[in-house]
């Protein structure tokens, strides 16, 4: 039987340690950023400590993107992960976002060594992720002109003239979609979540 994998977002890895973690029994735990629901993620960051055990059956690694630190577990199905991984590597994880004692961690699925200048592609792309995030001033605007609206709900084309254009004002409402404080009843027809 498929079983569908969760998406692996592409974080900071202050995203996913300054945001709450959910444990879910049966299911797969997860951390919400920015309304979604992260269980995988994608991290590039540069590799600050490494340690393993004598066995070299399980080992930890330290990783740090400037925007906080966070260690990736590997035990001894995913040992080879990290056995070739050194301290001042700069590296991509992408792994299953996890918490121990208070600690949230990585295991790791995949890791690969990347090049300076993948890192500051990288950099870049995480940036204008960032950027997608529309201004919470428009965002409350929108939001406001849909509450209003009450029971009769709000057309696209009234909320375009508030936005100025229909891709912000698509990029708003999917945001506003994804954290719950919006439906659509019908397809072009917004309704507050009261």
């Amino acid at each position: 039987m498929f079983t569908q994998r969760h998406t692996a977002y592409k974080l900071r890895i202050k995203d996913l340690t300054s945001n709450e973690y959910v444990l879910r029994n049966g299911e797969s735990d997860y951390i919400t950023v920015n309304g979604k629901e992260v269980s995988r993620t994608r991290i590039v960051a540069t590799v600050v400590n490494k340690f393993t055990n004598e066995e070299r059956k399980s080992g930890t690694l330290i990783i740090d993107d400037c925007s906080d630190i966070i260690s990736v577990r590997a035990w001894e199905n995913e040992y080879h992960l990290i056995d070739k991984i050194n301290i001042g590597d700069l590296i991509e994880v992408i792994g299953r976002v996890r918490k121990y004692n208070d600690n949230v961690y990585l295991t790791p699925e995949i890791i690969k060594k990347i090049s300076p200048n993948e890192y500051v592609l990288w950099k870049v792309e995480l940036g204008k992720t960032k950027e997608k995030s529309t201004d919470s001033d428009l965002k409350s605007k929108i939001l406001n002109k849909i509450q209003e609206s009450g029971e009769e709900g709000t057309i696209m084309e009234e909320l375009i003239k508030i936005a100025g254009d229909k891709a912000t004002c698509q990029q708003v409402l999917k945001e506003l979609l994804e954290e719950g404080t919006i439906f659509e009843p019908k397809a072009g027809k917004y309704k507050a979540i009261t």
